[in-house]
């Protein structure tokens, strides 16, 4: 696991997009002989290793994008947070799905020329905090005065950890936060007790650190969390709208898919990253997938979004009187309109 995690480091992405800079200005925002207009690369956090990116990748296997005439030429991961947001756009890229709360920051403080048109995860999933099996930590009260990773700055589970230790009564300064740089450092770190506990994701748990016992699960204390949304550059808003539409759609139908054969979508999961079809489907099922309580089909939410506004104001990302102007980063056009919400 930690191998795969490496390979997907931002270091090897920044190389790729330096290489292939070129090609995108090339190829990207054109349309095909066939008339399928050309997105080339897209980036979609922790690809391919989490959950986030099988709506995209099942609408691509069963030809929902073509046809829609949405042409993606590869798929590339990040490790979350700024590394995604920097991976958009230090390769120009002109779609992505990527961390909530750094979304917003790369809008409101990098102004940086996105948009965001639709919800991907709707919720924390299996994000979870281990500990080592002689931990005398035993729940997450334990925590106060100890050490607890995280990924890395404007993360998901920087984010849904200040919250959780919040909603469960702590003060989030009573605890050290320790920012990693990915799951498999934060468990290299836990196991060299240079943290007392440390955030975990499936398949990782399962592959890699079944040993190690589970403290708690993020949803137990934040149930409602958008986790990811999905970002399109103005350009693209403004010279091909159809374009989002079509991919809103195509993602969408991915989704669908995905209730419709939950097995199926477990064998294109273990397909993409070695797994059994069981181990699939075990990932998919604590996530929550089954019940429809993981992924979005890009209708936002008006309580997920004022969760991670919560969740900025508590890690110090915005001033605790500061509102997110949401109508102003937000663009519904591109949904259907029975998936279009108040916003707050």
């Amino acid at each position: 696991m930690g191998k795969r995690v490496q390979q997907s480091s931002r270091r090897r992405f920044l190389r790729e997009a330096v290489a292939l800079a070129a090609y995108s200005v090339l190829c990207s925002g054109q349309t095909s002989a066939q008339g399928a207009f050309d997105l080339g690369r897209i980036a979609i956090t922790w690809y391919p290793i989490f959950l986030y990116h099988l709506p995209t990748t099942i609408g691509l296997e069963k030809g929902f994008f073509d046809a829609e005439g949405v042409r993606i030429r590869e798929i590339v991961g990040a490790r979350g947070g700024g590394e995604t947001i920097r991976a958009i756009t230090e390769g120009n890229l002109l779609l992505g799905e990527a961390a909530t709360a750094a979304a917003v920051l790369a809008i409101l403080r990098a102004r940086e020329p996105l948009v965001i048109v639709g919800a991907g995860v709707k919720s924390p999933g299996d994000i979870a905090w281990v500990v080592l099996p002689d931990s005398p930590l035993r729940r997450i009260e334990d925590l106060r005065g100890k050490r607890m990773s995280y990924t890395s700055p404007g993360s998901v589970t920087e984010q849904v950890a200040i919250m959780s230790l919040q909603r469960a009564g702590i003060d989030p300064k009573e605890v050290r936060l320790v920012a990693s740089g990915g799951i498999g450092e934060g468990l290299a770190l836990l196991r060299r007790r240079e943290v007392d506990a440390a955030a975990i994701l499936e398949p990782t748990y399962t592959l890699s650190a079944s040993d190690l016992r589970i403290l708690f699960y993020a949803r137990q204390y934040v149930p409602l969390y958008l986790q990811t949304v999905i970002l399109a550059r103005k350009s693209l808003i403004d010279r091909n709208p159809e374009v989002v539409r079509g991919f809103l759609r195509a993602r969408r139908r991915g989704v669908e898919a995905i209730m419709n054969d939950l097995r199926e979508a477990a064998r294109i999961y273990g397909r993409v990253n070695n797994l059994s079809e069981d181990l699939g489907l075990r990932v998919l099922r604590n996530s929550g997938v089954h019940v429809g309580a993981y992924y979005s089909d890009g209708r936002l939410s008006a309580a997920g979004l004022q969760t991670v506004e919560e969740g900025m104001r508590l890690s110090g990302d915005i001033p605790k009187d500061y509102r997110i102007p949401w109508r102003s980063i937000v663009d519904q056009r591109f949904l259907e309109a029975d998936q279009r919400i108040g916003l707050p």
